[in-house]
């Protein structure tokens, strides 16, 4: 066997792309019976809705690249000054355990620092152990490897290519929201839905009002970053699906509606847009801590 399938965990729906030597070859999304998550911890729906989605696209690969919500996470952005290469992990495990409010036993950390003027900029992810190590059990027991993880508001983004903006993804049951400020993320939030996959038009609707008291927040929140009618909005999920769904995205939010670039080893008709957190999971993003459990403790694969 040979590929990888790059796999989307929501709390009402999961989403899959398999890809075979860097081309996308099988695609699926599964709405959950029942809630995917309670309580940050997945449930025997999610298995179930990993086992449906794999089912109905027929996938063969064993390796799993997985995006998690956004529940019961931490991030932390936060800068440091120039400190030699040898002792950088020390520092950022430092400050970690100063500005996350958990006991590190109980958390599994994942890290990068970008070279600044100043030193580094440092972006921390911190999620609990009892979480992770349980997603890492529900994608064994569907007969997967899991190879890497990471958060799909960032996995959304960085498949959406957004350096600067904003990135919106509409699902079938949620839809998440992503502010892009100097390819870094300031702000993400996922909604559920609460009108039916099937009428379109109400959850647009609904899509419409979260997003604009969403964007009355950040604006409060980041009074330093400018958002207006110039603002890229990078579109992904049910706008490509649903008819003229650019031009009715472009009729709702007042910005610079875009769809993400098409990639690479993408055949004719398949439907990439529903997908953009998948694509950004298949691009890597060098991590110098994980947040992957494999065998062996407190090893981590790629983030």
């Amino acid at each position: 066997m040979s590929g990888v399938i790059a796999m989307e965990l929501g709390a009402h729906e999961v989403k899959l792309v398999e890809s075979d030597a860097n081309r996308l070859t099988k695609h699926a999304a599964v709405l959950l019976k029942d809630a995917g998550f309670i309580d940050g911890m997945p449930t025997s729906a999610l298995t179930a809705g990993m086992r449906s989605a794999m089912e109905l696209a027929g996938c063969t690969a064993e390796g799993a690249f997985v995006a998690i919500p956004d529940i019961d996470v931490a991030i932390r952005d936060f800068p440091l000054p120039a400190i030699p290469g040898k002792d950088l992990s020390r520092a950022v495990m430092y400050e970690a355990r100063r500005l996350v409010p958990i006991r590190p036993s109980d958390v599994y950390y994942a890290w990068h620092a970008t070279p600044t003027s100043f030193g580094h900029a440092v972006y921390l992810v911190a999620a609990r152990r009892n979480m992770i190590d349980a997603i890492a059990l529900a994608v064994s027991a569907v007969g997967l490897r899991l190879e890497r993880m990471d958060l799909k508001p960032l996995a959304l983004a960085r498949g959406a290519g957004a350096h600067d903006g904003l990135v919106l993804e509409w699902g079938l049951a949620e839809a998440t929201l992503v502010l892009m400020v100097q390819g870094r993320p300031r702000f993400f939030r996922t909604l559920l839905l609460d009108a039916p996959p099937e009428d379109s038009e109400a959850q647009l609707d609904e899509l419409a009002l979260s997003f604009d008291a969403l964007l009355k927040f950040i604006r409060s929140a980041e009074p330093d970053v400018t958002i207006g009618p110039t603002t890229p909005l990078f579109i992904g999920g049910r706008f490509a699906l649903v008819d003229q769904g650019t031009e009715r995205a472009r009729q709702r939010f007042d910005f610079a509606v875009q769809q993400p670039v098409a990639p690479a080893g993408c055949p004719p008709g398949f439907p990439w847009q529903a997908h953009v957190a998948s694509l950004g999971l298949l691009r890597t993003r060098a991590w110098r801590s994980r947040l992957t459990p494999l065998e062996g403790g407190d090893l981590r694969a790629a983030a």
